[in-house]
């Protein structure tokens, strides 16, 4: 009995602990956008590119992107990310679109 308590203890401390990934595949008009995290400033990628986040809670994610690219005016752009994966591949597999406009600069 004593045993079968301390895996049931073990298996709730371990799925406490368990890691949620959701991914979104991020595409602009035009192509070539450098993605940025409205959160720290830190590059993402550039467009079309696939990011993954990671979190240790199940809740969605309200993401904050900004979008740059010579010649078109900057575009900030947010979305909610449903962090639903138990790996950062099934993540990859499913992830959500993100479809981003870019204004051109005339002149």
């Amino acid at each position: 009995m004593r045993q079968l308590s301390i895996i049931l203890c073990l298996s709730l401390l371990l799925s406490a602990c368990a890691s949620h990934y959701g991914a979104a595949r991020i595409v602009s008009t035009p192509p070539g956008a450098e993605v940025v995290s409205g959160e720290d400033g830190s590059s993402l990628g550039v467009t079309p590119t696939t990011v993954v986040w990671k979190d240790s809670s199940s809740n969605r994610q309200h993401l904050i992107l900004r979008f740059q690219k010579e010649g078109y005016y900057e575009k900030v752009s947010s979305f909610w990310l449903s962090m639903r994966h138990a790996t950062m591949e099934q993540a990859e597999e499913d992830s959500d679109l993100v479809e981003v406009v870019l204004q051109k600069k005339e002149g």
